[in-house]
Formats: structure tokens, C-alpha cells, sequence
């Protein structure tokens, strides 16, 4: 480019007059807009460091070259802790300036290397003059030559302008709008930029110098520098003939003096040997110094020899933290003011000694979700993943069964809570046998024990005459009587679907618990052949659900017919046809909750499949395990909590409803009306529906099947959470 004409460093231009280190423009205002140059200034660190020096060019390489590579993105809310932008939603423009092209002569990779070199190098820092569009937009960036360009100081607006001496003499001042100075904050003077050069000056002229001697020496075929006396006399051609000889070679290294002494002549040694110029010891101080100065490893630049694996990894995290961090915050706040929307920064997800900080942090996330000191959902978070819509996901769970213990966002149902064992601190001791445990204080009196013996029932059967009398029911304020006992039935049936679906999903959590622990998983686990179907078999579990169930939503269905046709001598008849049809219909619809499970138990195997170590190697077949019994009983905790709770409220309310419409076409009504609980809970689509009366045959939605509320042959959305109920006219 055309302000390389008068580099110095690349053969051209005229010396510039140094001006001493320091703070030159705070205490010198007649160098005011002239270009700054001192002991190690960039074209000096160009010449005698960058050019010469092998692990100063190594070092600004890597820095620059580690830079340049990184996709810089843009982050919400211009903030450094929004959301990434989405690529839709980026200024095109400026990520292609950026990312791709920054002007016609350079890619954004050559530039943004420069860019970091001038930085490490210029004790001016870096000017990127932002070439803009008619719109205002910037179009491109190009760097301006740091050894030519100056600030001009201002006081009140701290640089009035930047001027930049061209070639020929001739001088050009740029808007501060259009120009980014970005540097490394100098101690004295704001004005100025600090540079690894100037701490390591002294070790890279050793360097330079020791190098150079080495060369000379070799230059001159290895002769050592020396003084050759000669006995007795000799004349003064001849001396002069002996010194033309053994004068040296390239700037005298290896030069011999030649004087005459008394009888015969010797060999005087006057050179520094390598064991005397600790050659060796000089070039690895030399070394270590330079790159501690520019904070670059030496296992970065490609020599990891005499360490350790850790060492090394521990190196490369030692660079990106301290050394690229740093340079990478300096150049992202400096190219912030290109964009006034976004916070922009740098993408460093493909770094890989990055990437696996990130993975530890990671497995430290999930050793404190396991041992229930974090939610799930606060583990999600943690590690970039979305949040799930799951009580469970806000619970802290307890290990090693993963059963919740508490929620973080709403109050957890007593009933959920784990019970805290007799004789804990806040506990009462347990009775002795005999003995009334006592009542709490404030609390009613204790009535005495009911003398009635309930009746044992097989698991899934239900009293079919009278009411259990343990049942919570729920009571609502409705307008109407027949509304008010017709939702009272509706809960206490919710509670008697609970108890049946409770002992059924227990005996399930009772038998897979069984298999998972047993010898044939283990063996099937470890060669990778364990299937859900070893665990889980769905036809026998649906059929013990159709046996448990059916009994249960008939007793419903008879109740609640019989509140249909309490004004007629009929009865409804749970052996008709039309009847089992809808029985085996719902039964069938109830069975999807085995289908959940099985799903998950699948999930719960592939999870303990891919279980690695914390090596990154295949985890032990005791931790597959371990993680496999840990993810079962996370499975049987939701079924046992929240879809034990959805499911019997769903299916309670679709038997009560169903008894009503065949107990009132039964009973011959003609009309149906539909009947809400007149809450909030209500959801919008019944809510439009409240009181509106059809036909006994028709349904209640247009472009849905929907008899009665809880109808299974409707979709599930008009369906799930249901409480509603329908009441029939002449």
C-alpha cells in the first residue's frame, strides 16, 4: 500500500529523530502531532525483533494467527452476557467487513493479523481508519501505519483529530469518528501504548548479538580471535604481512594481532570459549525471557519436549487465559463502537483447551445436580442447554434415587415432600406399641380409631357400593345443587382412580426395579445389548392396566348414570355393547401412559450406554449401572407425582361423564348442555362453550368429536386438565 513507501523497516524513508521513552506528549507539547518513535518503536521491533529474532516472530504468530482465525459474533441487549444474535439477525455488512473482507486489498484474516502484530509491536498502539457508505455504514477498514500516524491531543475532547504524515512531507488530518485507536493502556501517559518489545529489549539484543557472534565466528572458518608473538626481531613489512593474514573475517571476529618479542613465538588465546560464554545457558535464558514477556508457552509454538501431557494442556490454558483473553477483550471493546445494537466479541467455542474447561465445568454442574444441591433445570442453565417445562426439572432431587426433596420455583405438595424420619430433629419419636401418639399443639383432638375392618380388595378392585371413607373430596361453591354434588362425585373419583393407578404404577416401579438390578441386565448392559423389552414388556403391563382400570371407570360410569336417571325407573347396563366399546376406548387411551414409560425407560438405558468416565474413556460397568438404577427411579418419580396426578384426573372425570351421557340417553333426553366450573382454571376453549346446549348426538365442537368432556375419541388438547361436566334437558 502506499504507506509502506516510506518504511524504514522495508528499506525506505529517512531516519526519524528519537524522542526519549516516557510520556512525551504530557510534558512536551512541541512534538504535538509528529510521529512517535523511541528505543523499541515498530519499525525498530520490526527490524531487530520480528526480523531477526526467531521467538519473537514465533510469539506475535501466535498471538496474531490464534486472533485472526476466531469468528467474531454479536451478542444481545449489548451486553456481554446476552444471547447470542442469531446469523439472520446480524448486520451482514459489518460481520462480512469483520469475518470475510475488511477492504478490496485485504481479507479479514490478513487484516486482523496485522492488527494484532501492530499491537505487540507498535508503542503507538493500532489506528483502523472506517471507511463509511453514504448511509453512514461502514464499507471497509484499513490499518493506518502506526509509525506514521499520531494523535492530536485535546483537552476537553482528549484527541481533536489523527494526522498522518504522508509520503513527501505532506500531512492529513481524519475525523476521531472515523478512526479506531486501539492499544494497550500505558502507565504514564494515555497517549502512549505499551509493548512486550520494551521489557524484553534487553534479552532479544542478547539474543541478536549472541546469534550474530555465533554466525561470525563460522564466517571466519572457526578461528578463534588471538595474539601471535614472535621471537626476536622482525621487520615492520613483515608484521604488517602476518597481520593481513590473520586480520578476521566479517566485522574482525576471529582477528589476530601480530607482535614480535624475543626468542621464537607463541599463540596467545584471547577469544571467549562456548563453555566460558555459557553459550547454551545464555540462549535458553534469552529464550525463556522473550516469551514469558509476550505470555506465549513454549509448547504453543510447536516444542513440547521434556513435559507432561498435563504440563502442556495446562500451558495451552494458561495461554488462552491469560495471553489471548486479554488481546481478544482489547480488540473486541475497541471494534464495539462499529455496532450500536449488538455487544461484539469473539467465538471462541472451537477452541479446544476452552472447550474443555467448559466440559469440567460441566461435570461439576452434574456432580452438584446429583447430589441434590441444584435443580436440573438450574443445571440446564448452567451449561447453555434450553430450560424443560417439568416440575420435576425445578426440584432438588435427592441421591442416589433422584427422589425430589424440594422446588425452586412453587411450593411442593405435602404429599410429594420426603418424609423426614422419626426422631429427627423437629420429629416426634413413634409411639410405643399401645400407646396414642400425641396430637401437635393447636392441632384438633384426635377422634378414636373407627372399629369397622375394611374389606381386603385385590389390587385394582374398587368397592362398588358405598363410598371409602379415607377419600379427601374436594368441595366447590357451585350455584346450582346438582352442579355442586356432581363435581363433588367427579374428585372423589379422582381419588379412587389415584389409589388403583398408584398401586398399579408402584408394582411396575416394584418389578423393573427388580430387573434392572438384576444379573442378566448387568451382563446384557455390558455388551451393549440391553433393551427396554428385557425390563419393560408393554402387552403384559397394558393388559394388567386394562384388568385394574376397567373395573374402576365402570363404577364411575354406573354412579354417575345413576345421577342421570335418578328421576327414572331405568338402569344402565355396563354389560351392553355400546357400553364395553367405550370402557375399552378409554382403557386403550389410559395405556399411552405406558407408552410415556417405556419411551423414557429407553432413554434411561441409552444414558447408562453412553456413560463415560471422567478420563473421557467408557465408565465402568458398576457406574452404567449406577447411572441406570439413578435413571429408573427418576422415571417412577414423575409417574408416581405429576402423570399419576394428570392421568387420574383425566380419566376420573372422562368415566364420570361418559356414565352421565349414557345414563341421559338412557333416560331419553334430547339435548345436552355443557357446564364448566366457572373458575380460572378454565381453559379459553371450553370457556366459549359454557351453557351451550346441542343435541344428545352431536358434539360440542365443529371439526371435533367431543360427546362430553373427557371424551377419548377427541384430541388431547381439548381433553387433558379437563374438569368440566354436561347436564342434559327434555
Amino acid at each position: 500500500m502506499a504507506w509502506n513507501i516510506g518504511n524504514k523497516a522495508l528499506g525506505g524513508g529517512t531516519e526519524k529523530k528519537s524522542v526519549s521513552i516516557g510520556a512525551p506528549i504530557s510534558y512536551n507539547s512541541g512534538i504535538t502531532g509528529k510521529p512517535y518513535s523511541d528505543g523499541w518503536d515498530i519499525e525498530r521491533a520490526y527490524r531487530e525483533g520480528l526480523g531477526k529474532v526467531t521467538w519473537v516472530y514465533r510469539a506475535i504468530d501466535a498471538i496474531a494467527s490464534n486472533q485472526a482465525r476466531l469468528p467474531i459474533m454479536f451478542l444481545e441487549d449489548n451486553s456481554p452476557f446476552g444471547e447470542r444474535v442469531p446469523r439472520e439477525r446480524e448486520n451482514k455488512e459489518l460481520t462480512d467487513i469483520l469475518n470475510q473482507r475488511s477492504n478490496d486489498g485485504e481479507s479479514s484474516f490478513a487484516f486482523r493479523y496485522r492488527l494484532s502484530s501492530q499491537l505487540l509491536m507498535s508503542t503507538r498502539g493500532a489506528f483502523i481508519e472506517i471507511v463509511r457508505g453514504r448511509g453512514g455504514a461502514p464499507v471497509a477498514l484499513h490499518l493506518l501505519p502506526p509509525q506514521s500516524t499520531a494523535p492530536v491531543p485535546d483537552q476537553k475532547k482528549f484527541v481533536s483529530a489523527f494526522e498522518i504524515e504522508l509520503p513527501g512531507g505532506k500531512k492529513q488530518r481524519l475525523n476521531p469518528k472515523n478512526v479506531i485507536w486501539i492499544r494497550r493502556p500505558h502507565p504514564l501517559d494515555p497517549y502512549l501504548s505499551m509493548t512486550p518489545m520494551e521489557s524484553a529489549g534487553v534479552a532479544i539484543e542478547t539474543e541478536q548479538l549472541a546469534k550474530l557472534y555465533n554466525r561470525n565466528f563460522l564466517l571466519n572458518d572457526g578461528r578463534p580471535g588471538g595474539l601471535l608473538v614472535l621471537r626476536g626481531q622482525i621487520d615492520e613489512d613483515d608484521k604488517q604481512e602476518l597481520a593481513a593474514r590473520f586480520r578476521g573475517n566479517l566485522s574482525r571476529t576471529g582477528g589476530i594481532g601480530v607482535i614480535s618479542s624475543d626468542d621464537g613465538a607463541d599463540f596467545v588465546d584471547t577469544a571467549a570459549s562456548p563453555r566460558d560464554a555459557a553459550w547454551d545457558t545464555l540462549r535458553q535464558i534469552t529464550k525463556e525471557e522473550i516469551l514469558a514477556a509476550f505470555g506465549v508457552p513454549e509448547s504453543i509454538i510447536g516444542n513440547a519436549s521434556g513435559r507432561t501431557f498435563a504440563n502442556a494442556a495446562e500451558e495451552g490454558r494458561v495461554f488462552w487465559g491469560e495471553t489471548m483473553d486479554p488481546h481478544l477483550e482489547l480488540i473486541s471493546r475497541g471494534l464495539d463502537i462499529l455496532d450500536d445494537n449488538y455487544y461484539v466479541t469473539f467465538d471462541t467455542s472451537t477452541v479446544p483447551i476452552l472447550e474443555m474447561g467448559k466440559q469440567e465445568r460441566d461435570r461439576y454442574y452434574l456432580n452438584e445436580v446429583q447430589n441434590g444441591l441444584i435443580t436440573p433445570n438450574e443445571y440446564r442453565e448452567k451449561t447453555g442447554k434450553p430450560k424443560v417445562d417439568s416440575y420435576l426439572a425445578d426440584s432438588m432431587l435427592a441421591s442416589p434415587n433422584l427422589a425430589p426433596i424440594g422446588n425452586t420455583e412453587e411450593p411442593m405438595p405435602k404429599e410429594e415432600a420426603m418424609p423426614a424420619a422419626p426422631g429427627a430433629p423437629g420429629m416426634p419419636m413413634p409411639p410405643m406399641e399401645g400407646e396414642v401418639a400425641p396430637a401437635p399443639e393447636g392441632a384438633p383432638p384426635i377422634p378414636p380409631p373407627n372399629p369397622v375392618e375394611e374389606p381386603e380388595l385385590p389390587d385394582g378392585a374398587f368397592p362398588k357400593e358405598g363410598e371409602p371413607e379415607d377419600i379427601e373430596v374436594k368441595r366447590f361453591d357451585l350455584e346450582e345443587t346438582w352442579e355442586t354434588k356432581a363435581a363433588q362425585d367427579v374428585d372423589r373419583w379422582e381419588a379412587i382412580f389415584s389409589r388403583a393407578l398408584e398401586r398399579y404404577f408402584q408394582r411396575q416401579e416394584r418389578v423393573v426395579t427388580e430387573k434392572v438390578t438384576g444379573a442378566k441386565a448387568k451382563r446384557l448392559l455390558s455388551g451393549g445389548e440391553l433393551k427396554v423389552e428385557n425390563i419393560f414388556d408393554i402387552d403384559i403391563w397394558n393388559k394388567q392396566l386394562q384388568e385394574d382400570l376397567g373395573p374402576v371407570i365402570e363404577g364411575a360410569m354406573l354412579e354417575a348414570a345413576t345421577t342421570a336417571l335418578k328421576e327414572s325407573d331405568e338402569k344402565m347396563d355396563t354389560t351392553e355393547e355400546e357400553v364395553q366399546e367405550y370402557v375399552t376406548s378409554q382403557v386403550e387411551r389410559a395405556q399411552s401412559v405406558n407408552d410415556t414409560t417405556r419411551k423414557e425407560l429407553a432413554a434411561a438405558i441409552l444414558l447408562a450406554a453412553l456413560l463415560v468416565g471422567d478420563d473421557e474413556v467408557e465408565a465402568s460397568i458398576s457406574a452404567k449401572m449406577a447411572m441406570l438404577g439413578t435413571s429408573v427411579a427418576a422415571v417412577f418419580g414423575a409417574l408416581l407425582t405429576k402423570r399419576l396426578a394428570l392421568t387420574s384426573e383425566v380419566e376420573s372425570n372422562a368415566a364420570y361423564n361418559a356414565g352421565l351421557f349414557f345414563g341421559g340417553k338412557r333416560a331419553g333426553a334430547t339435548n345436552k348442555t355443557w357446564i364448566t366450573r366457572k373458575d380460572t382454571k378454565v381453559r379459553a376453549g371450553h370457556a366459549v362453550i359454557e351453557n351451550k346446549t346441542v343435541e344428545i348426538a352431536d358434539s360440542f365442537k365443529s371439526g371435533a368429536i367431543l360427546r362430553f368432556p373427557g371424551d377419548p375419541l377427541a384430541p388431547p388438547e381439548l381433553v387433558i386438565n379437563c374438569r368440566c361436566l354436561i347436564r342434559f334437558g327434555e
